[in-house]
């Protein structure tokens, strides 16, 4: 993750930003702009800093700052601590958390997540969708490295969404829907993103909601049927021609419902985020998921902490399903 060779980095270990932020280690690079955990000298406390070249021509930070400060005091929303500029760089700095959803998933044995980890996970995530969406804006990235836990035992249990720069107001002033415009750019990431975003059409909520549903089908299987395709045309083609249906074999039978809702969704219509939730609702009672189950990262302790059976969270039924079953090549 450390800065690729092409460019020297904006910072370097222990400078000090505004005379407050002290740089103490690159965490990761690549988009827009690269982001460092540095010491806030005022708090004591480490903190995520981003950072993006003044040169560089697509300013993302701006929207990042604007979105972030929309969504404070949300539950699943990082705290906001400052941000500035100077001739050399934009930054903003915030609350820094811990693993991604996708090093924790790459982390498991079988690089799954058990079904109780999943719906948990999914239904924060599902929170955070309709609380960026309740403010007038879009993701437009939903992924699974854009939402960590947090990094303290008061916060280690809720998952938080990251990186607002990607997002657009769907909303115009009045609050009402903004005409689409007819051809608008690919945003997103290629392996999550939904068929409208792959033809170029203005995106809405329910792309957001795809990626979701992508997001768990991954969770839970390891892989999607295009995980081995570079060009973003041809997984693009696949994803408008794949049945859909397949997928839900892997997933608990109430996602019928999930994938039928956001299948009949446009980009006027808002979703019906309660009948979404109750999916996940209804799939925790079927499995007899609880709240407080330890998450699949908290029982790998090889200290006889968590000696949980697994029969206890999956009904006997469900087994193991191997890519063949999933109609994969």
């Amino acid at each position: 993750m450390s800065g690729g060779t092409e460019q020297a980095d904006i910072l370097t270990v222990l400078s000090l930003v505004k005379e407050r932020w002290k740089v103490a280690k690159k965490i990761g690079g690549g988009g827009f702009g690269e982001i460092y955990e540095a010491v806030d000298l005022l708090t004591r406390v480490s903190v995520a800093l981003k950072v993006e070249s003044a040169q560089q021509p697509k300013q993302v930070l701006k929207m990042e700052v604007a979105v972030l400060k929309k969504l404070q005091g949300k539950d699943h929303v990082c705290r906001f601590v400052g941000c500035g500029r100077n001739d050399r760089f934009n930054y903003v700095v915030m609350e820094l958390q811990g693993r991604n959803l996708a090093d924790l998933r790459r982390s498991m044995t079988r690089g799954t997540f058990s079904i109780s980890t999943t719906l948990r996970l999914g239904r924060q995530i599902l929170e955070a969708i309709e609380s960026i969406h309740s403010v007038g804006f879009l993701h437009r990235d939903i992924k699974p490295s854009n939402f960590a836990m947090g990094r303290f035992p008061s916060t280690c249990r809720t998952c938080y969404m990251l990186d607002f720069g990607l997002a657009r107001q769907f909303t115009n002033s009045c609050q009402e829907v903004r005409p689409p415009r007819p051809v608008a750019g690919f945003r997103g990431t290629v392996r999550y993103a939904s068929v409208n975003a792959h033809k170029n059409k203005e995106m809405g909520r329910h792309d957001d909601l795809w990626s979701l549903f992508y997001m768990l089908v991954e969770f839970l299987v390891g892989q999607l049927p295009w995980r081995k395709i570079k060009d973003k045309e041809h997984v693009g083609k696949l994803k408008d021609t794949y049945d859909h249906r397949l997928m839900l074999k892997h997933l608990p039978a109430e996602f019928g419902v999930f994938l039928e809702h956001i299948a009949t969704l446009d980009y006027f219509t808002k979703p019906d985020y309660q009948l979404l939730m109750s999916v996940f609702d209804n799939s925790m009672k079927t499995y007899n998921v609880v709240e407080n189950d330890p998450y699949d990262w908290e029982r790998t302790g090889t200290d006889g902490t968590f000696t949980i059976s697994a029969s206890a969270t999956t009904p006997q039924h469900h087994t193991r399903l191997t890519p063949a079953h999933m109609g994969y090549v």
